[in-house]
């Protein structure tokens, strides 16, 4: 996504401060990319209390949080600097990922396990601005938003892109009840996951099964029944969509490759199906707002002749 504004269009006032925002947006990309840094794919400053399958699962989660997080919180504020409508669309795809990066970097560890050494406590200030950055940027972005934003929506495509990410995400939901169900039943996970990390273990699970996977419902519902009216919500549950799915899916690459016994078959299918349906997804959400899209509806205006002429 660029700008996605016309030229000299400018944004529509929020409830906070611009500077707000802008502080708001930097100091979060910072945040993500200190922690990225110094964590085990960077300097291995950070050393997480977490299995070794932990550990590379974070490393995928910080490479996509260089790549993709910091980005697009950079942009959000330089767009909002410079007063830009398109602000609001980068703005709003950050507050829930990085609810989720603090809450499971900062209470995801094994803090009770002697096994497990390390010194993330020290950086634990770092999780709490996350969770502050979230708020300002969730508080000032969404009512940048009115109805007038949301694009057109063709129905039938609509339905079927719906019906096929609900069906995913059944999928996602089954097999994580399957896990609940074998910790309930024989006190482990087949893959050995829950006895290597069981903090780690139930944040995740409650985490997609109490939030992810009901966002995502959620999401489909509203994007289905009320596109419009709903159209912040929508993008802001996209947002962690995209974001998270990309996340996990690193993490499930960086397992693979290292030859993690706790990888799933499964999730691999899985999770970037859903990550790719979630990119679509937001990308037809902003599909009217691309500089591509607002150049083929001028060529048809030009192209099309007016009411009445022969």
């Amino acid at each position: 996504m660029s700008d996605m504004t016309e030229p000299g269009e400018r944004s529509r006032d929020g409830l906070l401060p611009r500077g707000a925002l802008v502080v708001a947006a930097f100091l979060g990309a910072v945040v993500v990319a200190a922690l990225a840094v110094l964590g085990p794919l960077g300097l291995g400053v950070i050393h997480y209390r977490t299995s070794q399958s932990g550990i590379w699962q974070t490393m995928g989660v910080d490479a996509v949080n260089l790549l993709l997080i910091v980005p697009v919180l950079v942009i959000g504020g330089i767009l909002v600097l410079l007063k830009r409508d398109g602000a609001k669309y980068f703005l709003i795809l950050a507050p829930v990922t990085l609810f989720s990066l603090a809450l499971e970097a900062g209470i995801g560890q094994e803090w009770g396990n002697p096994a497990y050494t390390g010194n993330v406590e020290r950086y634990a200030w770092l999780f709490i601005v996350e969770i502050i950055v979230a708020l300002v940027l969730l508080v000032g972005s969404l009512p940048m938003f009115s109805e007038r934003d949301a694009p057109e929506f063709g129905r039938k495509g609509l339905r079927i892109y719906v019906t096929f990410v609900t069906l995913l995400l059944v999928l996602f939901t089954v097999m994580w009840l399957q896990e609940l169900v074998q910790v309930s039943t024989t006190g482990n996970t087949a893959s050995g996951s829950y006895l290597n990390a069981p903090v780690a273990f139930w944040m995740v699970r409650f985490m997609d099964l109490g939030i992810t996977i009901p966002l995502g419902f959620l999401g489909m519902y509203l994007l289905l029944t009320r596109p419009e009216k709903a159209y912040a919500l929508v993008l802001l549950f996209f947002g962690f969509f995209v974001t998270m799915g990309t996340s996990v899916t690193a993490m499930g690459l960086v397992m693979f490759f290292n030859h993690d016994p706790e990888a799933q078959a499964g999730a691999l299918v899985i999770f970037p199906l859903l990550t790719l349906m979630a990119w679509a997804g937001l990308l037809y959400l902003v599909k009217d707002k691309l500089p591509w899209s607002r150049r083929v509806r001028e060529l048809r205006a030009r192209t099309t002749p007016a009411a009445g002429v022969k």
